[in-house]
C-alpha cells in the first residue's frame, strides 16, 4: 500500500511516519513532500493509494493543490488548526486529525481507510472499473445532404477546432458531429477512449508515439496524423493517463 506524507515540518513528518509503521505495516511511505509546488509536480505523474496531508505548507495552503490537479486519492488531513475541517471534507477526505496526532486517532483513521477501501465506495473506486453503462456504438452524421452512420470502431479520435467537434476516422477522413467533448466523455467507453486535454479524446490505438518533452509533459503523435503537430497530455491528467495505459 503506497502512501505519501505532505508535511513541511521534518520532525512532524518523521514522527508521523513512525506512527504509521507502528499502527499498520501494510502502509509504506514512499515519499515525503514539503510544499504545494513539490506536491503538484509529484502528483501530476504519480498515484499513491493514500495521502497524509498537512494544510499549512511552506509555500501556501495545501488546498491550492486541488485547484491545479484532479486528485482522486483518499486523504487523511493532519493539521494544528480545526477551522479548516469543513473545507478539508470537500476533498476526498477520510479523516481530519488535529496535531499532535496520537496513535489512537491515527489507528481510527487508517481503519476507516481500509473499511472504505474494502467496501469500494464510489469516491475511491478505480476510475476505469467496468460498469453496466451502455456506451455509444455509432453516430448519425450529416454529410452534405446525406445522412450516414459511423460505427464507433471506425473512430480514431475526436477533437475540437474553431468551436466545432470532429470525428477523425482511421482512414484519415474528418467528419463534424453535433457533440461536445464533455458529452462524448460520458458516452464513450473509458477503457477505449481518454480525454488527454481540452481539445482531444483519443482511442488507445490512435496513440503512435509518446515521449517526455519536459519532466512533467508528455507529447503525443496521433495516427492518423492530426492537423496539429504539438499535442500534449494535460498536466493534471498525467496520472490518470498513465493508469489508463496500463489497465
Amino acid at each position: 500500500m503506497k502512501s505519501i506524507i505532505i508535511e513541511d515540518e521534518s520532525i512532524a513528518a518523521i514522527r508521523l511516519q513512525n506512527l504509521i509503521q507502528e499502527v499498520n505495516d501494510q502502509i509504506i511511505i514512499t515519499k515525503v513532500l514539503s510544499s504545494v509546488n513539490e506536491s503538484i509536480h509529484y502528483l501530476s505523474t504519480e498515484n499513491p493509494d493514500l495521502i497524509f496531508l498537512d494544510i499549512n505548507l511552506s509555500d501556501g495552503y495545501s488546498f491550492e493543490i486541488f485547484k491545479i490537479l484532479d486528485i482522486n486519492v483518499p486523504i487523511i488531513f493532519t493539521t494544528a488548526y480545526s477551522e479548516y475541517a469543513i473545507k478539508a471534507f470537500e476533498q476526498n477526505s477520510i479523516d481530519y486529525l488535529l496535531k499532535p496526532v496520537t496513535k489512537e486517532t491515527l489507528q481510527r483513521s487508517i481503519n476507516k481507510f481500509f473499511l472504505l477501501n474494502k467496501k469500494q465506495l464510489p469516491a475511491y473506486k478505480d476510475l476505469f472499473l467496468h460498469t453496466e453503462h451502455e456506451y455509444k456504438k455509432r453516430f448519425l452524421v450529416k454529410m452534405n445532404t446525406h445522412l450516414k452512420t459511423i460505427d464507433i470502431n471506425q473512430v480514431a479520435y475526436f477533437y475540437t477546432d474553431e468551436k466545432l467537434t470532429f470525428i477523425k476516422l482511421w482512414d484519415g477522413k474528418k467528419i463534424p458531429i453535433d457533440f461536445s467533448l464533455k458529452k462524448l466523455e460520458q458516452e464513450l467507453n473509458p477503457l477505449d477512449f481518454f480525454r488527454i486535454n481540452r481539445k482531444y479524446i483519443v482511442h488507445l490505438k490512435s496513440i503512435g508515439e509518446m515521449y517526455y518533452s519536459s519532466k512533467s509533459r508528455i507529447k503525443i503523435a496521433l495516427k492518423p496524423a492530426s492537423h496539429e503537430s504539438n499535442i500534449f497530455v494535460a498536466i493534471e491528467k498525467l496520472g490518470k493517463f498513465k493508469k489508463w495505459l496500463s489497465i
